[in-house]
């Protein structure tokens, strides 16, 4: 099984927003955010993560494409399972509802 983080947002820099204040510490890898201490060094350890650096790593948006693409290499890599998890909890409802009616039929027509 696969994970990847994905920020929904019909306004796409909003999506970028909401990543880079909740999620950029995601860029860092497992094993640097292993070692951390505690919640402060997560700060300190990703306070040169830009938002472009979060647009390039994390889908964001509403455009399926960009989904879709995101997705790629874990479906090359065979992955059979691929959990999207979305940022923000505020948005969660959005999400489902963008995926069940645009993204699910987009990652079918990609991926069979």
């Amino acid at each position: 099984m696969g994970q990847l983080p994905v920020c929904h947002d019909p306004d796409r820099d909003t999506a970028i927003e909401r990543a880079h204040s909740q999620f950029r510490w995601f860029g860092n890898g497992w094993k640097v955010n292993s070692e951390l201490p505690h919640p402060d060094s997560f700060e300190s350890a990703t306070r040169f993560v830009t938002r472009d650096d979060i647009a390039e790593s994390i889908p964001c948006g509403d455009d399926p494409d960009d989904f879709v693409e995101a997705v790629r290499p874990y479906a090359q890599a065979g992955f059979t399972e691929i959990a999207l998890v979305q940022i923000g909890g505020e948005s969660q409802p959005e999400f489902l509802d963008w995926s069940a009616k645009t993204l699910l039929p987009a990652l079918r027509d990609a991926f069979g």
